[in-house]
């Protein structure tokens, strides 16, 4: 049985290692988990998911849903779900979507219809420090009663609403599509028509894509315009019980893609799912760096790695959860590349640019950054280690910062690795049994 680290592991070693061989099969995708797991709880009557991920961000999404009264049982390899009606809930609520964003800003979109409902989390200096302007705003636009800490609109945040809603709203996606995905949750259990209009770029299209398909499955049509900024769902439309079936995450993908690629490697990943990668982004931009990519049969992969890494530059908004994996793995490329069109990641777990740069630093990793770009100076000879490492609760640098800590030479200390957890909490026991030395 596959192990986890869990929250009394206060620290890993990440050891030289040279090769990667074997099989893995990729964990499934938070995000779409997370989504089905709201979309059949707000759904009266019986769904069932099938291939439901395991981390930190799926589980508090199921907790908080058995708060909105939903419950669950297991049946196999799938979990069912007794969905219930959200215009019987009549009582006040308290969510703790733990840390994750997803949790709480599509939460958010539902309390919008509910009665009154309080977001608190445990993580201060992570979530608890994150705007959630946006989405207050363009629920008060609706007519949804909002109170927050400060100006940025921070946790803790009660929202009240009477269901007297209107039917039009704005909101920016410049630092997070997930306020749009709420929004359209939200859209699909009230009375009556809702245009939401997104007033900037939307930084994440694919998780847009990712919501509006799973709410599509469940017979809820989402609307929208050639530029996809405009969305529109009718208040006739009515969620129906529906049998979901969740693909590889896009995080812990292309952690696992861009440390196989970074080393010489023969391994076979199965159930690679490439929606929520960018349709074939990431992929192509290891093919064109120096990785071996073989598909042998639909959802199943072969990659032949190497040290021998091409500089190249990558647009990060078409797999945004895919640039700390990448960048780590340019840190080896015989030349600069530059993640550019990736503001947005500065508003994740961690500022994902700032605080990725700080650890990268102390690795000796050469790196430059404007407000939406990562620019990396690889470097082929590779790096000295022998430091010890902050992950800034943040799963995706934790993941980045492991694949360049296989390459070093004196081994690099990674403290509170259970962040992994958010997406993928048995990373460091599957890669260990592809061959990467981990204490």
């Amino acid at each position: 049985m596959t192990k986890r680290i869990d929250h009394n592991t206060q620290s890993v070693e990440i050891i030289f290692s040279k090769t990667l061989h074997g099989t893995l099969n990729l964990p499934a995708s938070k995000s779409s988990s997370t989504r089905a797991l709201l979309t059949s709880s707000v759904t009266s009557g019986e769904s069932s998911i099938k291939n439901m991920a395991t981390g930190f961000n799926t589980l508090a999404m199921k907790s908080n849903c058995e708060r909105l009264g939903a419950t669950f049982k297991e049946n196999g390899n799938k979990l069912i779900v007794n969905g219930i009606d959200v215009r019987s809930i009549n009582h006040p609520l308290e969510i703790n979507p733990g840390n994750s964003g997803v949790v709480l800003r599509l939460l958010m979109g539902v309390a919008g219809f509910l009665p009154e409902t309080k977001f608190i989390t445990d993580y201060h200096s992570s979530l608890g420090v994150r705007s959630q302007t946006e989405m207050i705003n363009a629920l008060k636009m609706l007519n949804v009663q909002c109170e927050a800490s400060g100006q940025e609109h921070r946790l803790p945040i009660t929202i009240k609403s009477n269901k007297r809603l209107n039917n039009y709203t704005e909101v920016s996606c410049k630092k997070s599509s997930q306020f749009l995905s709420g929004l359209l949750y939200l859209g699909s259990i009230m009375d009556n028509d809702l245009t939401i209009k997104v007033i900037d770029d939307i930084t994440a299209k694919s998780m847009v894509h990712t919501t509006i398909n799973n709410l599509k499955r469940a017979g809820v049509k989402v609307e929208y315009d050639n530029d996809f900024r405009k969305f529109f769902i009718s208040g006739k439309s009515q969620l129906q019980p529906s049998d979901f079936v969740v693909g590889a995450d896009p995080a812990s993908t292309a952690a696992i893609l861009a440390l196989c690629s970074s080393l010489e490697s023969d391994v076979q990943l199965n159930g690679f799912f490439e929606e929520e990668l960018g349709n074939g982004a990431v992929i192509q931009y290891l093919i064109d760096t120096g990785t071996d990519i073989t598909f042998i049969e639909d959802e199943t992969i072969k990659i032949r790695g190497t040290t021998d890494i091409l500089p190249l530059d990558f647009d990060g908004s078409l797999a945004p959860d895919a640039v700390p994996a990448l960048a780590a793995r340019a840190a080896f490329a015989s030349g600069t590349s530059i993640f550019y069109n990736i503001e947005h990641i500065r508003y994740k777990e961690s500022d994902r640019i700032s605080d990725f740069r700080k650890e990268l630093s102390k690795l000796g990793v050469k790196s430059d950054e404007k407000q939406d770009q990562l620019i990396i100076h690889g470097n082929p000879k590779g790096y000295k280690g022998g430091v010890v490492l902050d992950g800034h609760y943040d799963h995706g640098l934790i993941m980045g910062l492991t694949t360049i800590g296989l390459h070093c030479n004196e081994p690099v200390v990674i403290k509170e690795p259970y962040h992994v957890g958010q997406t993928y909490p048995e990373y460091f026991s599957e890669i260990s049994s592809l061959g990467a030395n981990i204490k």
